[in-house]
Parts: structure tokens; C-alpha cells; sequence
């Protein structure tokens, strides 16, 4: 699937404890990109980005993505937000991200929002490999 307009949401990075089994949200307001890549049809950059440029020592990272060899689901073990795994299949590689947009569910911060589903959606039809 060809990606005419870059897919664009705030999203913080995730610490995950092996140990002790917490999630810990880095407080940098960020941003991911998702956009085609030069390298084909089949290949994304997913980039994460802070969202201000006075961040000191906080680096953007860019990840090429190759459409089947990834999946994002929600990590429905953490309860105090909403929280997302990036995974790489061929490699196991894992990355953690938090959604930053205003959950209206005070009772529940780990419940999804619309948007969220929207953005899920538009990742998954974007990463799963064409027939």
C-alpha cells in the first residue's frame, strides 16, 4: 500500500522493567511519523520525533519499516494509559510508545479513544503484507 500523505500522531516514548513488569512514559512530548519510503512501496520510515526543539539531549529516532514484517498492538497490562507496541518479527526488536492525546475517560486512562482506534486501524492496513 502506497502512503500518498505521512500518517502523523503524539505519542511519548515507553521505558518497560523487565523485573518489575512497569511501564514508565518518558515525559517528552513527542510525535510519529509514518511516511513512504525511497525503497519501495512495501517500505515505511515510522519516525519518533520530540515535539519541541528546546529538548536537550532528546534525539528523534527513525526506524524503516517493511510492510508484514511488523505489528502494533495496544499493551492492554498497563492500566494507567494507553500504551503501544511496535514489534519487528524478523528481529523481536520492540518499541514502546504512549498515546498523548486527552483520554476524556478519567475513570479509565487506559481505555482507548476514538482517534486511537483510527490511528490502529491505519497502521495495520499500512504494515500487513499485500497479497
Amino acid at each position: 500500500m502506497v502512503l500518498s500523505t505521512p500518517l502523523k500522531f503524539k505519542a511519548g516514548k515507553v521505558d518497560y522493567n523487565e523485573e518489575t513488569k512497569v511501564y514508565t512514559p518518558n515525559p517528552t512530548k513527542g510525535e510519529i511519523v509514518i511516511s513512504q519510503s525511497d525503497e519501495g512501496d512495501e517500505f515505511y520510515l515510522f519516525v519518533w520525533k520530540p515535539r519541541e526543539t528546546t529538548v536537550g539531549g532528546v534525539e528523534s529516532e527513525e526506524l524503516l519499516v517493511i510492510a508484514g514484517d511488523v505489528t502494533w498492538k495496544k499493551v492492554n497490562s498497563c492500566k494507567t494509559g494507553r500504551v503501544y507496541m511496535l514489534t519487528f518479527l524478523s528481529s523481536g526488536a520492540r518499541n514502546l510508545f504512549w498515546m498523548q492525546d486527552i483520554n476524556d475517560d478519567e475513570n479509565d486512562p487506559s481505555k482507548e479513544t476514538e482517534k486511537d482506534k483510527e490511528i490502529f486501524r491505519k497502521i495495520n492496513d499500512l504494515f500487513k503484507e499485500s497479497e
